[in-house]
């Protein structure tokens, strides 16, 4: 890597390349985007907010020779340090990339700038009766599709469709050069973004890449008919193992978009948060699309329909009409009542109803800090992947019981193989920057914030690590590397004398996010 020129040099070249009015220097500003939801990075020597795909390749030529590392930041979402700098860098907002350039009804298929978060792009859709097949996760009102398909990303559509990757057709990537690359059928000559294989599947290589490999700026995502009939299931459970078998059965048997759980204690967080069920916009759009009998039964329901110490299974599935969609049901109904008592379904009613909401989740109903890890398996290891995860915090209970810290679970199905487990901890701490600016004023309000503590915060880091550490060796994969999940460690040699290879000839002095693939 050569060695960095002075920043104030970087920061005129590369005000006089956009205007200054799109190089952020203030030290709040470049202090706000050095966090992420859980950590914080190296400030940023300059923030800047390109406009087009040209921009950005003069960017990278303006980084590059001054030898300064460029990272790519979209809505902000991560928790993994995936944007947060190790050192001084450029940092590049692309919330301002946000066109959606072709739907192309007659092919099936979207072409959008990373920029665009996924909110935007399926209201865009919608009226069309068209959908990408995974459709974004819970945080799509901020979270871009560039950032998805760095970081991987599932949940809305993924019990059918999957994860991002599989509905990627192609990618327009800026490398360290500045050169733009596309991968797919756009790559030949007088050919559309129409199909992802015309010879060797260049396009996998910068899905799930954490940026290592360049800048994406372009992606062609496959449509698929929306779909004109929807179904609703909540069961409870006693316990979690034959809770995950049903799921396991229903993802085999590929019936449902979504199919997910909670153990009690995240059940209980929910419940807390309030906003569900006493959002009347959430009320509103149930009632918008399940009628007002579904609206009338949420508000008899209220908050208190799961019972204390249970677990709970909530399935959506998604049919062409109502009579595709009654076998369905009935299957998935049939599968859940084996160990599962059926309960009220407001909870997968209202998620479908309001899929992107403001990120007010990211702290708990009393102000704590929260955070993810994850692992996804096999099915079939997955009760003893969540098992695994239980023991460690039996181990550490003292431990965490000294600071406050809880724990929780989110579950679900990918396709048809694979279980995500995703403990959530949550622990009295004070709010960052990022936190401020993020959560609604209200909420904030509302919840309060706890005094800072550092000493929770160290255990919940030994904590995540551990979990992750737990799952890798069970076998367990992971999206959202960033700088957290381990890449390397175990990984077979020819595969990374490949990746090496590849990454030195895309980004030969290292400049492309780095630390991260560690």
């Amino acid at each position: 890597m050569p060695s960095p020129t002075p920043q104030a040099d970087v920061r005129a070249a590369l005000a006089a390349q956009l205007g200054a009015d799109r190089v952020i220097t203030d030290a709040d500003e470049l202090l706000f985007y050095s966090q992420d939801v859980y950590g914080a990075g190296a400030v940023p020597t300059a923030l800047v907010r390109p406009c087009t795909v040209e921009d950005i390749q003069a960017i990278v030529r303006i980084g590059a020779a001054a030898g300064y590392p460029l990272i790519a930041r979209g809505g902000g979402l991560s928790y993994t340090d995936g944007y947060l700098a190790r050192q001084p860098c450029i940092l590049l907002d692309l919330s301002a990339l946000n066109q959606i350039v072709e739907i192309n009804r007659a092919d099936r298929y979207v072409v959008l700038e990373a920029g665009v978060n996924w909110a935007t792009l399926d209201a865009a859709l919608a009226p069309l009766g068209l959908r990408t097949p995974y459709w974004g996760p819970l945080s799509g009102l901020f979270s871009t599709v560039g950032g998805a398909l760095s970081q991987g990303s599932v949940f809305l559509g993924s019990g059918l469709h999957g994860s991002v990757g599989d509905s990627v057709l192609g990618i327009e990537v800026v490398i360290a050069n500045g050169d733009l690359l596309r991968t797919g059928s756009a790559a030949a000559g007088n050919t559309p973004a129409f199909m992802r294989y015309f010879g060797p599947d260049l396009t996998g290589l910068f899905i799930g890449d954490a940026g290592a490999l360049g800048l994406k700026v372009r992606t062609t995502l496959r449509l698929i008919p929306r779909p004109q009939a929807l179904g609703f299931l909540s069961f409870e459970f006693a316990d979690s193992a034959p809770m995950l078998e049903a799921m396991a059965e229903i993802s085999r048997q590929h019936l449902a978009s979504e199919c997910f759980a909670f153990d009690p204690y995240l059940a209980e967080v929910r419940m807390k948060r309030a906003s569900l069920f006493a959002d009347a916009k959430v009320l509103a759009n149930v009632v918008k699309q399940s009628g007002l009998l579904a609206g009338a039964k949420m508000v008899v329901a209220g908050r208190r329909f799961l019972q204390a110490n249970c677990y709970s299974a909530h399935v959506i599935i998604e049919a062409d009409c109502e009579a595709a969609l009654a076998p369905r049901m009935k299957n998935a109904r049939t599968i859940l009542s084996i160990a599962g008592t059926e309960t009220d379904n407001s909870i997968p009613k209202a998620l479908r109803s309001t899929p992107f909401t403001v990120p007010n989740n990211m702290l708990g109903p009393d102000g704590e800090r929260w955070v993810p890890v994850h692992g996804i398996v096999p099915h079939s290891k997955a009760a003893s992947a969540f098992n695994a995860c239980q023991n460690l915090f039996v181990a550490h209970h003292q431990k965490m019981q000294d600071h406050g810290i809880k724990t929780g679970f989110l579950l679900s199905t990918i396709s048809q193989q694979a279980t995500l487990i995703e403990p959530v901890f949550f622990w009295p701490d004070s709010h960052t920057a990022y936190h401020k600016r993020m959560v609604e004023a209200g909420y904030l309000e509302k919840i309060g914030e706890p005094a800072d503590n550092p000493g929770a915060r160290a255990v919940v880091d030994e904590l995540k690590h551990a979990v992750a550490d737990t799952l890798r060796a069970l076998g367990a994969t992971h999206f959202q590397l960033g700088k957290f999940y381990a890449y390397r460690q175990g990984r077979d040699a020819a595969s990374l004398a490949l990746f090496d290879a590849i990454k030195h000839h895309l980004d030969p002095d290292h400049l492309m996010n780095p630390g991260v693939l560690k």
